[in-house]
């Protein structure tokens, strides 16, 4: 009865992961039909800002049916897998400003837009922390509650902290938190590379180097994409891509 329960909630979760990538997936290609035949002044800057997490989406939804489809048994770290793509997917809200502004259409308030950004990020830094601490062998019993605890912190952070909508759309963290906020995500997914390199050092015959490396490059991709300029945009998306294909390769075992 607990696997049976264990493999609906995946499932469950896997099915969030999919709605909200189709949806913020369309809305991504649909802004990008609309610039690029209206040729707007800086539409080629607007499309760069974005075109990373289009490309994350994407990677992440062929990567899920890879492994579903290819492999047959469980891994520790592989069962945070669908929730870690919900959230990253869920960074894609940083785009609905630009959305809104070249289709016209209001899907959210400045102020969700804002905090639901936020919280996509913490949580995304988290779950990938979590998931190395599963890598590690740190196979707690209570690590799902204490997963959960941390969700709910991510998400007081994002509401507590201060919010301006001054420069709406150019950013996601406004006030003057946020260097303490960038900082603290920075920290987390230092302490994630750091404990994937002490798995790999500790026990490389249970823990494969190429399946650490790549979850290190989907977590450093990720993370840069999330900044501006073209040089950011085009290395966000070769390291994520490299670290998919780099999963699926590796992936023997799967959630």
């Amino acid at each position: 009865m607990a696997d049976e329960n264990k493999k609906k909630s995946r499932i469950a979760a896997l099915i969030l992961q999919m709605i909200i990538s189709l949806l913020y997936g369309a809305m991504l290609v649909h802004t990008t039909v609309i610039l690029m035949s209206g040729r707007r002044q800086g539409w080629f800057i607007a499309l760069v800002s974005y075109l990373p997490q289009l490309v994350i989406i994407i990677a992440s939804v062929v990567l899920q049916f890879i492994l579903r489809i290819r492999h047959r048994s469980h891994t520790q770290e592989g069962s945070l897998l669908p929730l870690l793509f919900t959230f990253i997917a869920l960074e894609a809200t940083y785009i609905l400003p630009l959305y809104q502004e070249v289709t016209g259409y209001t899907i959210l308030a400045p102020t969700a837009v804002i905090v639901i950004a936020r919280f996509a990020m913490l949580s995304t830094a988290v779950i990938f922390l979590f998931a190395s601490v599963q890598f590690f062998g740190a196979n707690n019993s209570r690590n799902r509650l204490y997963l959960t605890l941390s969700l709910f912190a991510s998400l007081f952070i994002s509401l507590a902290a201060p919010v301006s909508t001054d420069s709406y759309g150019t950013t996601l963290f406004t006030s003057s938190y946020d260097a303490y906020l960038y900082t603290a995500i920075a920290l987390i997914y230092a302490a994630t590379a750091f404990t994937y390199i002490a798995a790999v050092v500790k026990d490389r015959a249970t823990h494969t180097p190429g399946r650490a490396a790549s979850y290190i490059l989907l977590m450093i991709g990720n993370f840069i994409s999330l900044g501006t300029g073209f040089i950011s945009a085009g290395v966000s998306m070769v390291l994520y891509i490299i670290g998919v294909a780099m999963l699926s390769v590796s992936s023997r075992q799967t959630f």
